[in-house]
Parts: structure tokens; sequence; C-alpha cells
């Protein structure tokens, strides 16, 4: 990525994070698939000859967040122990209804089923009330309805749903995700580390000058680095850093330089370049605390051909990485309040890279995700600059 520098228009190379994702992060099945079919079209001669001193075997790394993915859910599941209940156990996909992502999706479950031996089923989230109940101990017990009449202990509920405001458009599903977290099944993720990917935590990390990222990254060095990767991002609140996004958001000049973000996931929900200024004076000033401002990240002109909707389509396009993780980990005990955090048990179980996923996307789209229309899932090809 290239990070635009508003002050001298110079551009700076330079790796920039757009944000991190602690909810339904997709398409690890998919990005292992994709990198796969790349390697198979190699080995058959596919590709035109004038690329060959380019793609090779050595320069497009395997993605292998499929299995890794699925790794990642069985160490949860062995961490959780053994049936309290005496049941069999298994792990619970929490999907939308209906499910535009289920072949995604599916490459997880079979890896975890094949290469494994975990079992698991897939629940409707509007199905958790009808389907789950709590034991005494708050054991989560789930019942198939094509098997009513085993109920399986459920280690690790995996959520590639409930991320959506239309998801939460009645009591019941509050009552749902609550039912959720008061049971003892680990959840991927806790409704704790799902607040912690919103867009407002970003913010309070990447504002500039922002004193918080030293709370938790304690090496000063690490610390800094860190922060160098932030693309600068401004509340749109009264505080001081707040009147400077305001300021720039609402001058046509300089809000070319920025998207508008509200706390939303899954693609479609930004406000960008020259339509911020028209889109925050049709909202109350009392709304715009809801949003935060980023700073674009612009990326070198590149050109390749993608394949949408059995269509090719060739162009610019614009390439975004992102990376997986599998971060496993145990919080302190209840018990009493002198105990250290060793004897508590707390820490750090597992903490790992899983592979990662490329988006390729036309240069003329500001939005970049898959499932909401705008990129295609990619790999990547490594070349020396």
């Amino acid at each position: 990525m290239v990070h635009l520098d508003p002050t001298t228009q110079a551009t700076q190379p330079g790796i920039k994070q757009v944000e991190f994702n602690t909810i339904a992060s997709s398409f690890g099945g998919l990005s292992s698939q994709v990198s796969a079919l790349h390697h198979h079209l190699l080995s058959v001669d596919a590709y035109p000859p004038e690329t060959r001193s380019i793609l090779q075997a050595a320069a497009m790394p395997l993605s292998n967040s499929s299995a890794t993915l699925a790794e990642g859910l069985a160490l949860a599941h062995a961490a959780y122990g053994p049936a309290k209940t005496g049941n069999r156990t298994c792990v619970l996909f929490l999907v939308q209804e209906p499910e535009r992502n289920v072949f995604d999706q599916r490459h997880l479950e079979y890896s975890l089923q094949n290469d494994r031996g975990v079992r698991s089923f897939r629940l409707a989230f509007g199905r958790i009330l009808s389907d789950t109940k709590l034991a005494q101990d708050r054991t989560l017990l789930y019942t198939p309805p094509h098997m009513p009449s085993e109920s399986f202990e459920v280690t690790v509920v995996y959520f590639r749903s409930g991320y959506g405001p239309g998801e939460y458009d009645a009591a019941d599903a509050w009552d749902a995700r609550l039912h959720l977290e008061r049971s003892g099944a680990i959840k991927c993720p806790t409704v704790l580390t799902q607040l912690a990917g919103c867009k407002k935590v970003q913010q309070v990390l990447a504002t500039p000058h922002s004193p918080h990222l030293s709370r938790f990254v304690k090496e000063p060095q690490v610390a800094a680095s860190l922060l160098q990767t932030f693309a600068p991002i401004y509340p749109m609140d009264q505080s001081e850093a707040g009147l400077e996004a305001r300021r720039l958001a609402t001058d046509p000049e300089t809000a070319n330089q920025y998207v508008l973000k509200p706390q939303r996931e899954g693609g479609g929900n930004n406000i960008y370049r020259k339509a911020i200024p028209d889109f925050l004076k049709e909202m109350p000033e009392t709304h715009w605390p809801a949003y935060i401002l980023m700073e674009m990240i612009e990326p070198p002109a590149l050109k390749n051909e993608i394949m949408r909707s059995g269509e090719l389509q060739k162009g610019g396009v614009i390439g975004e990485l992102g990376v997986y993780g599998v971060c496993l980990w145990r919080n302190a005990s209840s018990g009493g309040r002198g105990d250290t955090e060793e004897q508590a048990g707390a820490g750090i179980l597992e903490n790992h890279n899983a592979g990662y996923l490329l988006r390729t996307k036309g240069d003329q789209s500001e939005e970049g995700g898959v499932a909401a229309g705008f990129g295609a899932v990619d790999s990547c090809c490594l070349v020396d600059t």
C-alpha cells in the first residue's frame, strides 16, 4: 500500500492497516481454493508465455487458511475439555439465513471433520433459542432438527453471523445472544472481543498522538512501529481531534482524501471522498459521533483481469491483503480476589498466523467486500521491486 501525505502530496511506500476484524472474518476456505487453483493453472501452462519470468511456483505462496483456521477451532474444541454431560460434543457454526457464503464455510467444516475428527453443525441465528438450551451448569446443548432424540454438548460457537443490526431486530434476538454468551461454550468471538474490533476502538488506538496503544503494547519500539502502520483515524465528536476531523470532512477539498465509516461490518456502508460533506449536511450533528474519519490509503497503479459473475473484466485494479490469525486465551478465574494470573490459569494458549486473503477489485470501486459484490478472491504473486 502507498500512504499519501496530505500536507505534501508526496507518496511514501509503506504497509498500512485498513482495519482488523474480530467476527465473521470470511473467505478463509475460498482463499485456499483460489491459491491452489492458480498453482494448478501454472502447472498446466495456462498462463501466457510472457509471464513465465514472473509467475513461478516459489513466488506464489499457497494460502493454508482453510486448514489453519479449522485447526484453531479444533484447538478451542480440545481446550474445552471432556464433555460434562456424557453427550457427544460438537462445534456450532452460527450462520445467516439465507447464507450466501456457505461454500466458503463448508471448507472449514470439512477440514474440522476430515482432518481433526471434530463434528460440526450449522445453526441459523434465528433458531438459537429453539434448537439449543442451557443446562443448570450453563453447559450449552444443541439438538439437531434431523436428530430430535439426541443432544450434543457444544464446545465452541463460531460466529459467521450476529454482526449486523438487522439480525437484532427483535427482543428474542438479543435474548438469543445473551443465551450464548452465558453458556460455557467457547465463543469465537465473545461479545467483548466483537466490540474490540469495532471502528471506534480502531480510532481510539490510531488517532494521531493517541497514548492508548502503549497500554496494550508495552515495548515502546514495537508500539511505535505498529503505530506507523495505522492510517490516521479521527473521531467525529467534540474533542480536539474530533473538531479537526469535522473541519476536514466538511471541506470538499480535504474530504477528498478521507473515508467516513460507521460502526458496521460486511461492506457497502462507507462514505467516500467528495460525497462526505453532502452526506454530513443531511445528517443531524448529534449523529456524527457514530462515525469515524479515516485517511484514504492510496495504492500503486496495477492492471489485471478479474472474473466476476461469469464476466471477464480488464483494467486497473487494487489489491487488499488480509492476514488471518488464531488467538485462544483463558480468562482469569472468578475465584478468590487474591489469585494471581498464574494461579487463576489466565493467559494466551494459542496465537499464530493462519494464512492470508487477497481481495482484488476494480480501481473505480471504493468498496472492497467480496460478499457485498465489489471484490474478487485472489492469490499473491511476489515480485522484486
